[in-house]
């Protein structure tokens, strides 16, 4: 390869940062974090539990006791799991109530597996519009890791923005 090959190809990776291309290697989840293969229904059953929030500076939520607890029927169940604004700048609500889970590969197309769930049935009537999810599809968790244990990752707002919630499986 000639060195003016060499150099456009070095500008050109150079400066894909400066003009929002995401920088796979080095934003959060990283692209080997993401399932290729389906991961068993059975491997994803469990509680989970926050493990890590990255979270804009400006976003202030107190979720130590949040978990989404996956059970075998089919059925989850959230308990004061953060929901933001479609930005990701602010904290609008907790989610506590129940919904039916499944894996998808669609929902977040390129980004591997996703746990989907619908039918959302809330413990007490939402206040807030963005928490009224009673008719929707509640995407965007992604599945982490290529095997179990799994992980499951809420994107925050912009997906380049390097910001979501992160759970880790606590209980069988």
């Amino acid at each position: 390869m000639t060195r003016s090959k060499l150099l456009s190809i070095l500008i050109i990776v150079l400066s894909c940062p400066l003009v929002g291309c995401r920088s796979y290697v080095f934003l959060y989840p990283y692209p080997w974090d993401y399932s290729k293969q389906k991961p068993k229904n059975s491997d994803m059953v469990g509680t989970y539990k926050i493990l890590k929030l990255r979270l804009p500076s400006t976003v202030a939520v107190a979720a130590s006791d949040a978990q989404i607890t996956l059970r075998p029927d089919g059925i989850a169940v959230f308990s004061k799991v953060p929901r933001f604004d479609d930005f990701g700048q602010k904290f609008v609500c907790d989610l506590s109530g129940s919904a039916r889970w499944e894996l998808d590969d669609k929902i977040n197309v390129g980004w591997g597996w996703s746990v989907a769930f619908e039918n959302y049935h809330p413990t007490t009537i939402p206040t807030v519009r963005e928490c009224d999810l009673r008719n929707a599809i509640i995407g965007g968790y992604l599945v982490l890791s290529r095997h179990a244990p799994y992980r499951i990752y809420q994107i925050v707002g912009d997906p380049d923005s390097d910001t979501g919630v992160e759970f880790q499986r606590t209980g069988m």
